[in-house]
């Protein structure tokens, strides 16, 4: 008797399969930037290092934290997922976002 297994790819879901793909930034300078985390594998670390870096490279750029956001939690139900990721998207437009550092390991 042979099982079949369902698998799904580390690497995501194909770009085109998510919908409108929001253009790159030409630079972080005076931008606003959220970071937003799954608590997972040394996020605080990671976020301060990212931070000191924009602002040493990106004259003006504002970094919203991590903990000035929601933590978004890897798994759930997808309807869990959805409802927080548009806690996210609107959260992160009133504060002015022009990008979202997300994740964080797993």
């Amino acid at each position: 008797m042979s099982e079949r297994f369902a698998v799904i790819s580390p690497e995501g879901v194909p770009p085109s399969s998510t919908g409108r793909i929001s253009p790159h930034l030409d630079t972080l300078e005076g931008k606003v930037i959220c970071e937003v985390y799954n608590n997972h594998f040394k996020g605080e670390l990671m976020f301060r290092t990212y931070r000191r870096l924009f602002t040493d490279r990106y004259p003006g750029v504002k970094v919203i934290p991590y903990d000035e956001m929601p933590i978004v939690y890897v798994g759930g139900d997808p309807a869990t997922q959805k409802q927080v990721a548009k806690q996210v998207a609107a959260l992160a437009k009133e504060r002015g976002a022009d990008a979202l550092i997300t994740g964080n390991g797993g």
